[in-house]
C-alpha cells in the first residue's frame, strides 16, 4: 500500500514492573478486564493473541510465567546476575537499564488485513469477535520481525515476544536484554556503540529503522516511518492530549494504589513479626531463668558430693581410732557410696538439661535477631513505599491540574457547538420525518387524510426536534460533558431533568471516528439519558 509506514518504538528501562508483564501476557483479573476494555482493547479478541519463541515457533500466550520469571531464568541459565539486584535487596531505586522494551508494528490498515484478512471485525466497544480467526499472514510477519530482532540482539538476549491482536492496532511487544557477548549488560554498548549520547542513540535508531524496513518492512508493504527528526515534532491535539492527561492519572492513581497495598502488607508484617519477638522474648526470659535455676542445681548436688566425700573420711578416722566398729564403719560406707552415686547421676541429668537450655537460649536469642532485622528491613520497605506513594500522590495533583487546564467544566463554546450542532441535526431530522409524512399521506383516502392531519404530533414525538425545542440547554449541555469526557456531570444533569442511567464503561472517542461523527454519538447518547423511565407525550 503506497504511504504504508513501519512502527518502532523503543523504550529502555531499568527492571519490568509485574503489571507491565500481566498486561503484556493478559494475565488479568475481570475488573483490570473492564479497565483496559476502555482503551482500544477487545477481550473477545484475546485468543487470537500469539507468541514467537526460541526458532521462530509460533505458540499460544504462556500466562503461567511471567516475564520477570522469563528474565531470571534466562540470566540463571546464563549464569548472569542482574547489576540492579543489589540495589533493589537494599531497598534502593535500581540505576542500570537491564530490558529494552520494543513496540514493533505499522500502518493499521496493512496490519489489521495481516491479521484478520478478509473477515468481518466489530471495532465497537463491546462488540463480540469471538469467531475470528488468525490468519497466516501476520503470523509470517511476526516470524520475519522476530529472526531480524534476533539478528541484531541474538535470539538469547529475546525474553519475550509477544503478538497483540485484541488491540485497536496489530503489534508486537519485545523484551530484549542488553547483554554483550561477554554476557555483560550494557546498554551503552549495544545501543550507543559506547559513546552515552542522545545523538549516538538517535543515530543508531535511525539505521535500526532504516535496516527493519529493508529486511522485513518491504516485505509486507511498509516502507520506512518518517524521522522525527526529518519531520519535526508531531504535536498532539488538545482532545488527544488530554486522553493522556487521563490516561496518566489513572496509572498514578493506581500506583498509589499498589503502595497503599504494599504500606498495608509491610505494616502487617510488621506486626505479625512484634508478635514472634515479643514471644521469643518471654522464651528467652523463661530459658535464661531455667538455666540459672539447673546451674544453681548442678552446684548444690556438687557441694552435695563434696560434703558426702568429707563423711567418708571423717568415717575412716572414726574407725581408725576405735571410735566406730568395722561392721557399722562398713554399713554406713555403703550408704554414702550410694549417696554418692546418686548424685552423680543427678549432676550427669542436670548437665545434659543445662546443655539442651543453653541450645534452645540461642536458638531463640539468634531467631529473635533475624526477626528484628526483618522487621527493620520491613519498616524500611515501608518509608520507602510511603515516600512513593507521596510522590505519586503529587504528580497525580500535578496532572489533574493540566486536565483541568486543557478540559475546564463545560464552557459556553462547547456548549454553543453543540446547540448549532443540534439544530442542525433537528432540520436533518425534521426534513426526514416531513417527507416519510407527505409519502404516508399520498398512500391514503380524504377521511383518512383528515384523520392523519389531527394526530400528527404522535409522528414526532421523541424526536430530536422535539427535545431540543422543549430542554434544548440541558440537552446540550449533557452533549457537551459527554464530548469533554465529564461523564459523571452528564449524568448528573441527565438526572436533574427526570433522565436516568449513564454512557456505560469504555465511553469516548473512536480511534476511527472524526471529530463531527462524535459529536453526533454526543447528542444521540444525550438524548437517550434525558429520556425519563416513562416518557410522557407531548400533547399538540
Amino acid at each position: 500500500m503506497s504511504g504504508a509506514k513501519n512502527v518502532i518504538d523503543m523504550r529502555p528501562s531499568k527492571g519490568f514492573s509485574p503489571s507491565q508483564g500481566n498486561e503484556h501476557l493478559r494475565r488479568l483479573d475481570d475488573c483490570e478486564r473492564a479497565q483496559k476494555a476502555r482503551w482500544n482493547y477487545d477481550p473477545s479478541r484475546e485468543h487470537l493473541n500469539f507468541e514467537v519463541g526460541k526458532g521462530g515457533i509460533v505458540t499460544e500466550v504462556n500466562k503461567f510465567k511471567t516475564i520477570n520469571q522469563r528474565i531470571q531464568e534466562n540470566l540463571d541459565s546464563r549464569g548472569i546476575v542482574n547489576p540492579n539486584k543489589k540495589y533493589i535487596d537494599q531497598g534502593l531505586d535500581p540505576k542500570y537499564r537491564t530490558v529494552v522494551n520494543f513496540i514493533l508494528g505499522g500502518n493499521r490498515e496493512v496490519m489489521r488485513n495481516l491479521a484478520f484478512g478478509n473477515q468481518k471485525v466489530d471495532w465497537e466497544h463491546g462488540a463480540d469477535n469471538s469467531d475470528l480467526k488468525r490468519m497466516p499472514e501476520i503470523e509470517s510477519w511476526a516470524k520475519d520481525a522476530y529472526a531480524f530482532m534476533c539478528k541484531k540482539f541474538g535470539e538469547q538476549n529475546i525474553a519475550a515476544f509477544v503478538v497483540h491482536l485484541d488491540e485497536a492496532n496489530p503489534h508486537v511487544h519485545c523484551t530484549v536484554l542488553p547483554l554483550t557477548e561477554k554476557n555483560r549488560f550494557s546498554f551503552k554498548k549495544i545501543f550507543t556503540k559506547g559513546v552515552n549520547t542522545r545523538e549516538a542513540l538517535v543515530e543508531y535508531l535511525e539505521s535500526l529503522h532504516t535496516e527493519y524496513a529493508e529486511e522485513v518492512g518491504l516485505k509486507y508493504g511498509m516502507e520506512r516511518g518518517d524521522s522525527i527528526k526529518e519531520t519535526g515534532a508531531v504535536h498532539r491535539t488538545t482532545e488527544e492530549y488530554r486522553r493522556k492527561l487521563w490516561k496518566d492519572a489513572q496509572e498514578k492513581e493506581e500506583e498509589v494504589r499498589e503502595n497503599t497495598k504494599t504500606i498495608e502488607q509491610q505494616n502487617s508484617t510488621i506486626t505479625n513479626q512484634c508478635g514472634i519477638i515479643a514471644s521469643l522474648s518471654r522464651e528467652i526470659k523463661h530459658s535464661a531463668a531455667r538455666l540459672k535455676a539447673l546451674a544453681t542445681m548442678i552446684k548444690n548436688l556438687e557441694t552435695h558430693k563434696v560434703d558426702l566425700e568429707l563423711e567418708i573420711k571423717k568415717l575412716n578416722r572414726d574407725l581408725a581410732a576405735g571410735k566406730i566398729s568395722k561392721e557399722e564403719a562398713d554399713r554406713k560406707l555403703s550408704q554414702i557410696n550410694a549417696e554418692i552415686k546418686k548424685t552423680e547421676e543427678k549432676i550427669l541429668d542436670k548437665t545434659d538439661k543445662l546443655k539442651i537450655a543453653e541450645s534452645k537460649l540461642h536458638d531463640a536469642e539468634q531467631r529473635k535477631a533475624e526477626l528484628e532485622a526483618k522487621a527493620h528491613e520491613a519498616e524500611q520497605k515501608t518509608a520507602l513505599a510511603v515516600e512513593k506513594t507521596a510522590k505519586a500522590e503529587g504528580k497525580y495533583q500535578e496532572i489533574k491540574s493540566k486536565y483541568k487546564e486543557v478540559a475546564p467544566a463545560v464552557n459556553a463554546q462547547t456548549v454553543h457547538e453543540m446547540e448549532t450542532l443540534g439544530y442542525h441535526l433537528s432540520a436533518l431530522d425534521m426534513r426526514s420525518r416531513l417527507s416519510k409524512f407527505d409519502a404516508l399521506k399520498e398512500t391514503l383516502s380524504h377521511e383518512q387524510r383528515d384523520f392523519l392531519d389531527t394526530t400528527v404530533g404522535s409522528i414526532f414525538d421523541g424526536s430530536l426536534i422535539e427535545n431540543v425545542a422543549e430542554n434544548s440547554a440541558n440537552l446540550c449541555s449533557v452533549a457537551a460533558s459527554l464530548y469533554l469526557g465529564y461523564l459523571n456531570a452528564a449524568t448528573r444533569i441527565a438526572q436533574s431533568c427526570g433522565g436516568g442511567g449513564g454512557p456505560g464503561t469504555g465511553w469516548g472517542k473512536r480511534d476511527d471516528e472524526n471529530d463531527m461523527d462524535f459529536r453526533r454519538r454526543c447528542f444521540g447518547m444525550a438524548m437517550k439519558m434525558m429520556k425519563p423511565g416513562r416518557q410522557q407525550r407531548l400533547k399538540r
